[in-house]
């Protein structure tokens, strides 16, 4: 009778550990993940960035309700781990006192089982905000963290007016980048654009080429109005923009900054 006791014990006490140790439900193996960050720009000391990431099986639909998603990061904080929803599981980035650029890795299941040498390579996926990569069942994005939040973009050229011969036609570009205080904003993401006025056949390009030019220690980011219009034609005026993200908001230099070309 002891011996029954003490079986009954044991099975009793197994039963309490499995219901207690139940294993967490992840993403199938060949499953995709892409990740998403909004907004993409957050200032330091405590701005939040939410994570996004929708979970997709090898058949082509959404993960159950509940599958765990992991997140990790290399600057700030994030919660270590989400549910999904509607195959989404989301976590808020928090900065901290660091300014730089965030990328968050996150994993859910193990990999697809290997593919036959001839079978293309996973591909990168670019998600609304930030930029995201993923393969297999992992996938990181990325999220700029400045000194602060911008508040006002101030744009100027250096001539106002490009004039003479040569490779050096062009006007320098400085963007200005204040937080509400008056502080210029360190890492701030600045996209210049330039709008001709007429309507003829653009000669002016950005030394940037449009891609992001981020502020330095001063909140200044700088780029480069170049053209190739014929000095011997009559002069004309384009307009110069920048753009910096700011929250879930897009800040744009305002007036837009004439440039005369001639």
């Amino acid at each position: 009778m002891k011996k029954t006791n003490a079986r009954v014990s044991l099975l009793l006490l197994a039963a309490v550990q499995v219901t207690c140790n139940q294993a967490i439900l992840t993403a199938p193996p060949g499953s995709s993940l892409s990740a998403f960050a909004n907004p993409e720009f957050i200032a330091a000391n405590g701005d939040v960035s939410v994570i996004s990431v929708l979970v997709i099986e090898p058949a082509g639909t959404v993960v159950p309700d509940g599958t765990v998603v992991q997140f990790f990061t290399n600057l700030g904080h994030i919660q270590d781990q989400a549910k999904t929803n509607d195959g989404v599981a989301r976590a808020n980035l928090v900065s901290d006192t660091r300014s730089g650029t965030a990328t968050v890795t996150v994993i859910s299941g193990g990999a697809a089982p290997a593919a036959p040498a001839a079978s293309p390579s996973p591909t990168a996926i670019v998600g609304t905000g930030g930029t995201s990569a993923a393969t297999g069942t992992s996938a990181t994005v990325t999220v700029i963290i400045g000194s602060a939040r911008p508040k006002t973009v101030i744009v100027t050229a250096n001539p106002p007016r490009i004039t003479g011969i040569g490779p050096a036609r062009q006007s320098r570009l400085v963007a200005n980048v204040f937080d509400d205080n008056g502080n210029g904003v360190t890492n701030a993401p600045v996209i210049f654009a330039v709008q001709q006025l007429d309507n003829g056949e653009p000669t002016e390009t950005l030394a940037s080429g449009g891609a992001p030019v981020y502020t330095d220690n001063n909140g200044q980011a700088v780029d480069f109005l170049q053209t190739n219009y014929s000095t011997e034609l009559p002069a004309k005026t384009v307009t110069v923009t920048a753009s910096v993200p700011s929250g879930g908001t897009i800040l744009v230099s305002e007036p837009p900054l004439p440039v005369q070309i001639n």
